[in-house]
């Protein structure tokens, strides 16, 4: 029987030889984040949202310098204050409800100039503070946090609010160690009941942002969750599909260092080699002295293309400077290395596996395939990635415009118009070369009595433009200049 289907689809054929208003694409962000800091902070949990600066970053979900507890707080950072670009949708798994320390802490202060400040803000669950003063809780009193300086200052309402007594200050401290990969991988009942990486089919009902590309710096790492990030990466609500951007351990969950050398094989092995994938390797020392997640500076990067040419992905992050970087980062231990491209290029792009690299004069990201790149599964695909992600743009594209027209009537001349204007589109997309080629015709062998059901299926016929993969310069010695010497006037 036939598929029922009720409104605008695409399907993507990446086999075969027949086969402009800006994108609403977004970069899902996947993590923790430390919410507990700010007030009413609870219910950014497992819920996509839009978020276009920093401002509005450390007001929904707080800021914390240990990236490591709080994997989101990087993306922060470099999306937001190094960067400059947006937006980007995050959904935070950290629940302070849940993941809190099981005994309440308690601390003495005594107010100075009619303020108690707390260090430690991060460790702080803000919605829970009480204040007493000879076991009188106090209630005239506002609860600020500086996120900068990490702390919290408990300010009073009205003049000697607070006294100049002693006061017992207890509040539920967060531990963001109870974060599992099972909190990111999430849960769902198929009925909208969405947790961690469920939650990107939450995104476009929510945001209205179509989930087009998926990060999650810290844990894409961990197999388990990057096999649940692929798996709610394809068909999302049945309709969109998403690039994963994904980063290698450099050290896997048995301890053991994955290096230069196993890097490739580690990746075989757990799965990180899908068509729709970039993976990253390995982490990079920043000239900020802080450490960081190749998949972090590279979709910040990919991000900052896709702004420029409207959202359309025909340009990869790869050879695209990267001046946070100092130094390629495998652990306290690897020092001394220098790895020169040509060695991240036999070790890593070899295998569809995208670096950093000091080349041309500066340090960039190196590596333009798809994960599923390897000598022997080359194709024209897989060779860059932006070529799988333009085939997604336009299906994408295609669907979210034309679901307005989905049972409405459909005569013969809506047919040739659509057709018309879906051409024109193509058109476009050639005239500013994301494209070389591109063609599209009412595909009416697709189905028999399709258009009886209802059911129309236009075919696109796409050549996307190839990336320049290697420039080659051969020099050759020549005795022709010899011949000046002869010349006469």
């Amino acid at each position: 029987m036939a598929e029922f289907k009720h409104g605008a689809y695409g399907e993507i054929n990446v086999v075969g030889t027949r086969v402009v208003e800006k994108s609403q694409n977004a970069i899902v962000c996947v993590g923790t984040a430390p919410v507990h800091m700010v007030a009413g902070g609870a219910k950014n949990v497992n819920v996509p949202i839009v978020v276009n600066n920093e401002a509005e970053a450390m007001k929904l979900f707080g800021y914390s310098d240990d990236w490591g507890s709080y994997t989101l707080c990087e993306l922060i950072h470099v999306f937001f204050k190094k960067m400059g670009v947006g937006p980007a949708v995050f959904i935070n798994v950290f629940d302070p409800a849940k993941h809190k320390a099981s005994d309440v802490t308690s601390v003495t202060k005594t107010p100075e100039n009619g303020a108690v400040v707390l260090t430690d803000a991060d460790k702080i669950i803000t919605d829970t503070i009480t204040v007493k003063a000879a076991s009188v809780t106090k209630t005239d009193y506002t609860v600020s946090t500086n996120f900068s300086k990490n702390t919290v200052t408990i300010s009073e309402t009205t003049t000697g609010a607070l006294g100049t007594s002693a006061l017992t200050i207890t509040y539920n401290a967060a531990d963001p160690s109870a974060v599992t990969d099972v909190d990111v991988i999430g849960t769902t009942d198929n009925l909208g009941l969405n947790t961690g990486m469920y939650a990107i089919r939450n995104v476009e009902q929510k945001t209205g942002y179509i989930p087009s590309f998926i990060v999650a710096p810290g844990f894409s790492s961990h197999p388990a969750v990057h096999a649940a990030m692929c798996q709610n990466s394809s068909k999302i609500n049945s309709h969109w599909d998403a690039f994963v951007l994904a980063d290698l351990p450099i050290v896997d969950s048995k301890g053991t260092a994955v290096t230069l050398d196993t890097a490739a094989t580690f990746k075989a092995a757990n799965g990180y080699n899908k068509e729709n994938e970039r993976v990253y390797y390995p982490l990079v020392s920043g000239t900020d002295g802080n450490k960081y997640h190749l998949s972090s500076l590279a979709a910040a990067n990919f991000l900052s293309l896709l702004i420029a040419h409207d959202g359309i992905p025909y340009y990869t992050e790869s050879n695209t400077d990267c001046g946070l970087i100092s130094n390629l980062y495998f652990g306290e231990d690897s020092v001394g290395r220098v790895i020169d491209d040509h060695i991240i290029n036999e070790k890593l792009n070899k295998y569809g596996i995208t670096s950093a690299a000091y080349v041309g004069g500066r340090w960039a990201i190196w590596g333009a395939s798809s994960a599923d790149y390897t000598p022997d599964n080359a194709t024209q695909i897989n060779t860059a990635a932006t070529n799988l992600m333009m085939l997604y743009y336009i299906s994408n594209d295609f669907q979210r415009r034309r679901a307005l027209y989905v049972d409405q009537p459909l005569s013969p001349n809506d047919i040739k118009q659509i057709a018309s204007e879906e051409q024109t589109r193509l058109d476009a997309l050639v005239s500013i070369g994301a494209l070389t080629y591109g063609n599209v015709v009412l595909n009416a062998s697709a189905d028999a009595n399709s258009d009886i059901i209802g059911d129309w299926k236009f075919a696109f016929s796409v050549t996307t433009t190839p990336l320049a993969k290697s420039l080659t310069a051969v020099v050759t010695w020549t005795d022709d200049g010899f011949k000046t010497y002869y010349e006469t006037a």
